[in-house]
């Protein structure tokens, strides 16, 4: 549900409408000729200048999550690996170019070096720390794995995907 100021309004009450509204809410501000609106996150202001709830909010929502998710974990045949990793003792580092070589020697040795990868995500809900916990899945890497990193730092540096 929208609010809305009528105008004409004082100086004064259009800033409080604006902090109340906008600063201490988060609500989009948007004006007419005749009024001041606060909109919520899914609405917007028609042509006629009437606020109104956007019917493709909740699609659109999901494709903004899924593109996040995309910038910040690429995919493998393992599962989803997070680019920025948060080490133990609470470092974080790049996946592919803190990580990779090291995961590629251990196979080379002979160890098996357990990684966390990760599920997709439902993008119809928030895609919070703790959600991202329930979807994390230790598997153990393979030459496979090591190859698609490395390809993936090939399309990174090309600007492919």
């Amino acid at each position: 549900m929208s609010y809305k100021l009528e105008k004409p309004c004082t100086d004064i009450q259009r800033a409080d409408f604006i902090v109340q509204y906008n600063h201490n809410q988060g609500l989009n501000i948007e004006e007419t000729e005749n009024a001041i609106y606060a909109l919520l996150e899914n609405e917007y202001l028609t042509e006629t200048g009437v606020p109104a709830v956007n019917p493709n909010y909740e699609t659109q929502k999901a494709q903004e999550r899924q593109q996040l998710f995309e910038q910040e974990f690429f995919q493998t045949s393992l599962g989803w690996i997070r680019r920025k990793v948060n080490m133990q003792d609470g470092a974080k580092k790049d996946f592919l170019s803190d990580l990779l070589l090291q995961i590629k020697a251990g196979l080379e040795l002979g160890q098996s070096v357990e990684i966390i990868t990760y599920t997709l995500p439902d993008f119809s809900q928030e895609v919070t720390e703790e959600y991202m916990q329930t979807l994390q899945v230790k598997k153990n890497a393979t030459p496979e794995f090591i190859q698609e990193c490395l390809m993936q730092t090939v399309a990174d540096f090309n600007g492919k995907e």
